[in-house]
């Protein structure tokens, strides 16, 4: 079995690895204070709020429909001023919405990923981030790393498509290759400060596919078991070094291209902590999302996470969440979010989920109050 330190590179595209040199000798040659200069001069790579707050962020959420992921087009008539206008009037200083969605449908002019169908707006995104900046907001976009609807239906062969609505899709080269000249078109044709990366987890392994098989011989450098059972050991090995390379993929395409804010969700179980052990995702992510209502895990992740990681806690969005919770975490220390799953018909949030409209009401005079 290889060593971890040298099974990151295996069957690398000539892009892939021209894109983590240029980043890896950027990170040679620059120490952490210049680093943090080239971040976005709107804000600086680890700072824990913006212009004397802390970080007040939340998401209108276009990734579900009703019966499952959005269909591409729901959504579409989503208008950027009114949506900026909830925002403002919500008390954020932080706008989370899509580069691409759940369903692998872009909300600008992608030159990558196909355009969401019929937008009102055909630059949904470039027109929310003008109108935050103009504001004084700062505007993050998101991917899915974990689950793309498009890319799954045109590539089944590398995709547990029985498993849609999960972390289904195997951070595969082919995969990898797809979803970061994604980012890079993005980063270069908007002015995001910023996105989140969802979902950066394994998948299931209820059933192994040849493309995992494969990935198995390129990270651990044997061939996959005949019996087709690993064992856990091996099993946690392979997750964990599955991650890392796609961790590592996403950071050389964004510091190859222009500063930018990357924030990350997974999100994390205490069962799955030994998965984490050593990940350098946890150390090299600007900002880190604890989706879940357990707030507990802050002090597990403030322990891990590097000094230049924001840890930024989920207060909506989950029936579970409690939104007032806010009040026992330090603001000094940690950022705020939420989301709430959007109305096909108003695309603003849903009053259809009572725990969401208790909790943004709570959130929204928490958010005027800091």
């Amino acid at each position: 079995m290889k060593s971890r330190e040298t099974h990151m590179g295996s069957g690398l595209t000539r892009r892939q690895v021209m894109a983590g040199a240029a980043a890896m000798a950027g990170a040679a040659l620059l120490p952490d204070e210049v680093q943090a200069a080239t971040a976005p001069t709107r804000m600086s790579r680890g700072m824990v709020g913006f212009k004397g707050e802390p970080i007040k962020a939340f998401c209108i959420d276009f990734n579900w429909g009703e019966k499952g992921p959005a269909e591409p087009g729901l959504f579409a008539q989503a208008d950027p001023e009114e949506h900026v206008r909830w925002y403002q009037d919500l008390g954020c200083n932080t706008i989370q919405t899509f580069c691409v969605s759940y369903n692998g449908y872009a909300w600008y002019p992608s030159g990558v990923a196909p355009v969401t169908p019929g937008l009102k707006c055909p630059d949904f995104l470039g027109k929310v981030v003008d109108l935050g900046h103009k504001a004084d907001m700062l505007v993050m976009g998101y991917f899915c790393a974990g689950s793309n609807a498009y890319w799954e239906d045109r590539h089944k062969e590398m995709a547990h498509i029985d498993e849609r609505g999960n972390c289904n899709v195997p951070f595969t080269l082919e995969y990898l290759d797809y979803f970061c000249r994604s980012i890079e078109d993005a980063m270069r044709k908007t002015g995001v400060d910023g996105f989140m990366i969802d979902w950066i987890r394994p998948t299931s392994h209820k059933q192994w596919l040849d493309c995992e098989k494969q990935m198995w011989k390129e990270l651990l450098d044997e061939p996959f078991p005949t019996s087709g059972k690993p064992s856990a050991e091996a099993v946690l090995e392979f997750d964990r070094r599955a991650m890392e390379r796609c961790w590592r993929h996403i950071r050389w395409v964004v510091r190859s291209t222009r500063p930018a804010v990357v924030w990350t969700n997974h999100p994390f179980l205490k069962n799955e902590y030994p998965m984490w052990e050593g990940q350098p995702l946890l150390h090299e992510a600007d900002w880190i999302l604890n989706e879940s209502d357990e707030i507990e895990h802050l002090d597990w992740l403030k322990s891990r996470v590097g000094p230049n990681t924001l840890i930024v806690q989920n207060l909506c969005g989950w029936k579970g969440h409690d939104a007032s919770m806010w009040k026992k975490i330090d603001r000094e220390k940690f950022g705020f979010y939420g989301f709430a799953k959007a109305d096909p018909e108003t695309t603003l949030p849903t009053t259809k989920l009572e725990w969401n409209v208790k909790n943004i009401e709570i959130l929204r005079k928490a958010f005027h109050e800091m």
